[in-house]
């Protein structure tokens, strides 16, 4: 049986990345300590990692991906995980929020038309990435079964408007 993606899989690749030099992080303006990583994982595949860094070591990360339009409008898909040193200290909330911001920032003058949505699609069972999503993204999650696994998951989505 599938299990739905683990973003924590992914960020142990990153931290390993950073610690060795293999990938520069850019400062970002709106929060002391977060940092990006846009790359291409596969082509056509946009990616934006944004990472709360503390010293040479990422504590945490938000990443997103543009996934099928919502309403009519642009979606990222978002995924995060936190060192497992650093869980419980409220990190991933705020690597979720400053990250939201930052895109929102930057997205905004590319935009057509004014906004867009973030969305988190999270295993029923994870519980504690939903209280993350209930608090940066929705309190209404809807149940959903993800795509990739079959998996019950519930969907979170914000629009980010202008």
């Amino acid at each position: 049986m599938s299990v739905i993606v683990d973003p924590h899989i992914g960020f142990l690749s990153f931290q390993e990345a950073v610690r060795a030099g293999t990938i520069q992080l850019a400062k970002c303006d709106s929060h002391a300590n977060l940092y990006m990583f846009h790359d291409t994982p596969k082509p056509g595949v946009q990616r934006l990692t944004y990472a709360l860094v503390t010293g040479a070591m990422a504590t945490t990360y938000a990443v997103y991906v543009l996934a099928e339009p919502l309403n009519g409008k642009p979606c990222f898909g978002l995924g995060y995980a936190t060192d497992s040193e650093y869980r419980g200290q409220g990190l991933a909330t705020e690597v979720v929020q400053a990250s939201m911001a930052e895109l929102q920032k930057n997205m905004a003058p590319r935009l057509r038309s004014p906004g867009f949505y973030v969305e988190a699609i999270i295993g029923a069972d994870n519980l504690a990435s939903q209280i993350v999503a209930t608090r940066t993204l929705s309190g209404q999650p809807k149940q959903t079964t993800d795509k990739e696994s079959g998996q019950p998951a519930l969907q979170y989505v914000k629009l980010l408007d202008g």
